[in-house]
């Protein structure tokens, strides 16, 4: 990991800090999987738990709540950034406790 530590970094930042169609408060808590409001919520733990059962249908719902299709994308890109580090660590963390 330590060899790709500054590429998921500059990803992190870019994801996180770049100027976009949604607020930079808005895809923290969608990286950090928390304080989000519905109609976000449900989508964005599908994103984490369950992204092949999205479909049309759950992205046309936050587009009539008032989402764009940007805001969409930046939030599903946290949402699956977050939960991509959780797993990551989750995964380092075993390979520690086994060696």
């Amino acid at each position: 990991m330590d060899r790709h530590a500054d590429a998921a970094a500059d990803l992190r930042r870019t994801v996180l800090d770049t100027p976009g169609a949604s607020d930079r408060a808005a895809r923290r808590a969608a990286l950090a999987a928390h304080d989000v409001p519905e109609p976000l919520a449900a989508y964005l733990g599908k994103v984490r738990e369950a992204s092949y059962r999205i479909t049309d249908a759950d992205v046309d719902g936050l587009l009539v709540a008032g989402l764009s299709e940007d805001a969409v994308f930046e939030l599903t890109l946290a949402a699956a950034l977050g939960a991509a580090g959780r797993r990551l660590d989750a995964g380092l963390r075993a390979l520690r406790e086994a060696g």
